[in-house]
């Protein structure tokens, strides 16, 4: 079994700080039934510079002297740019693809309140929050045991940058750093993240969107399943109903989030 690898751990969370994850209800009835949580393939994020090398970065930049060109719609459509660049980033993007495709991540809200930014965004009305502390997670969180191809296992937290400029990469060192899947423009620096990561080798996993997690025992992670601030009364009943039938009853919390409506 790959043992989990912290990156930089001195900025990690420490064990009793907790993590988020905000979903749709949907969501959480899998997880309820399933018992395990997702690793999502990172070519199927919305943002497509995700996994970028830095040198790849850099080079478009060097050559890049038309300002409507965008790295991001070239990795989108390749085969329309193609004859835009310099034949030599395509190279490039071999790599690129190879990297997103062959990295599977399960991304988690680092903050100790809850985010309303976060409601509004990956969830709504009937949604709900899975809260757990860093130090369960770490421990408990692992590949299934039945998917091959595993290079390795790590966890870290998201060091977000400007892109569009190449100048602080030389100050703080992300030139350096060398798990790629750790890194994302500022424009979603909001997203607070910690990743957990899971990287295989380029064949064996090419045609999964997700690899799941081994099976998880929700009373050993001491999970809390937080209602959205908005949803009725009657629905938080069928919420609290769910987890009596699952034997987490204890799991439920209420939103520490007041709203006049």
């Amino acid at each position: 079994m790959t043992e989990i690898e912290l990156i930089k751990p001195k900025i990690l969370p420490r064990d009793e700080e907790f993590l988020w994850r905000y979903f749709d209800i949907h969501k959480l009835l899998h997880l309820l039934k399933e018992k395990r949580l997702r690793y999502t393939r990172m070519d199927q994020f919305e943002d497509a510079l995700e996994g970028i090398p830095f040198e790849t970065l850099e080079r478009f930049a060097k050559i890049n002297n038309e300002p409507t060109l965008n790295l991001a719609n070239i990795i989108l459509e390749t085969d329309k740019y193609l004859i835009k660049t310099e034949t030599k980033l395509f190279g490039r993007l071999d790599e690129i693809l190879q990297i997103q495709s062959s990295h599977f991540v399960s991304c988690w809200f680092y903050e100790q309140r809850e985010s309303m930014a976060m409601w509004n965004l990956y969830s709504n009305p009937d949604g709900v929050a899975l809260k757990v502390s860093f130090g369960k997670l770490k421990a408990l969180l692992k590949p299934d045991l039945k998917v091959s191809g595993i290079k390795g296992y790590f966890c870290g937290k998201v060091e977000y940058q400007d892109f569009r400029n190449q100048d602080p990469y030389a100050v703080n060192g992300l030139s350096k750093l060398g798990k790629v899947s750790l890194r994302k423009d500022v424009s979603f620096s909001h997203e607070k993240e910690i990743r957990f990561v899971i990287k295989t080798d380029t064949t064996t996993n090419k045609l999964k969107t997700g690899i799941d997690s081994d099976k998880l025992n929700f009373k050993e992670l001491n999970i809390k399943i937080v209602c959205h601030p908005r949803m009725a009364e009657w629905k938080k009943r069928n919420i609290k109903q769910i987890l009596k039938d699952e034997g987490i009853s204890t799991s439920y919390a209420e939103s520490e989030i007041k709203l006049r409506y």
